[in-house]
């Protein structure tokens, strides 16, 4: 599956450099300069975004830890964040880091992979709901994209299939019946049947959370809900820095449809490709051209590289 991956990532680098070709360096580098000395400010609504996700995250943790606290739970968010984007783990790779920080320091192994689950099933299902009021908005936005709704609705469609499958899993003892079936085929290793015990109690908790604690629940949901819109913002921030300003609408309904292709290409580090791809193509549709939906895309990308980098140091710290 890692040689997919990396095939994929390959075949997705040369048709980005090829698409970037297509549209001509110096057209990028035009629009780029627009920025001048504003680079700083498009760091700040992704720092919003991670603070809002570590402060959801906190909410969903019962054990009141000294350490667990928002600042710490921002930067281990950080760098799980940046190992999901880095590594050919279908976005997945940096979930059991952020269960072992929480766990060294002292919260038991149940809550501390159950917090990360249920964090991560909240924080798609946010994405759903804001990717559906992306696909309403569409057509009082832009009528031109009524002829690709179809197609986009589809996709919306898998995603959210793709949710529910995870969500059912996740509340039907997943680690118990893992365990069971690598028995049943011979191949539990050692480490996981000696922690039978402590997935039984993962099982359990999974299952009764939302039951148990349905106002932490909702807390969390609409914190992740705000990160979302957040992000949206940061599409306003960055074409009006561009020389381009949309308006907030525009802006919210453009991250939304983007969402749509990045999420499709979660089995690509970073969605390369796909990511830049949507971009361009819904930035055509918004008539902005290929050459600044293609800038917005390097735009993003560096923002991105800022904070992976800073989430690469808190993995190495620790």
């Amino acid at each position: 599956m890692r040689r997919f991956n990396l095939i994929l990532l390959a075949v997705a680098t040369v048709f980005l450099i090829w698409l970037l070709l297509e549209i001509g360096w110096s057209a990028l580098a035009r629009h780029l300069k627009q920025i001048g000395w504003w680079w700083p400010l498009l760091l700040l609504p992704y720092g919003v975004v991670n603070w809002l996700e570590a402060l959801a995250w906190e909410f969903l943790l019962s054990t009141k830890s000294t350490h667990a606290r928002v600042v710490f739970l921002f930067w281990i968010r950080l760098g799980g964040e940046a190992l999901n984007q880095l590594t050919p783990t279908a976005s997945l790779g940096g979930e059991p880091y952020k269960a072992s920080r929480l766990q060294a320091v002292g919260l038991p192994f149940e809550e501390a992979t159950a917090s990360v689950v249920i964090h991560k099933a909240m924080k798609v299902l946010s994405l759903f709901l804001y990717i559906l009021i992306g696909l309403m908005s569409a057509p009082l936005l832009l009528p031109e994209v009524s002829s690709h709704i179809y197609a986009l609705t589809l996709a919306a469609a898998g995603l959210g299939a793709a949710i529910l499958g995870f969500i059912i899993v996740s509340l039907n003892a997943p680690a118990t019946r893992t365990l069971k079936l690598l028995k049943r085929l011979k191949l539990c290793p050692k480490f996981l049947k000696d922690k039978e015990e402590d997935l039984a109690r993962l099982d359990a908790r999974l299952a009764s959370f939302y039951r148990s604690h349905p106002g932490k629940s909702g807390a969390a949901f609409l914190l992740l809900f705000l990160a979302w819109l957040v992000h949206g913002a940061e599409v306003y921030l960055i074409f009006w820095l561009l020389g381009h300003p949309i308006g907030w609408g525009s802006s919210l309904c453009l991250d939304a449809l983007t969402m749509i292709f990045t999420s499709i290409g979660f089995f690509i580090p970073g969605s390369l490709g796909f990511q830049e791809g949507g971009n361009i193509l819904l930035a055509l549709g918004f008539h902005l051209g290929a050459a600044l939906g293609a800038a917005f895309s390097i735009v993003r990308r560096i923002r991105e590289a800022f904070w992976m980098g800073l989430g690469l140091i808190v993995t190495a710290r620790y």
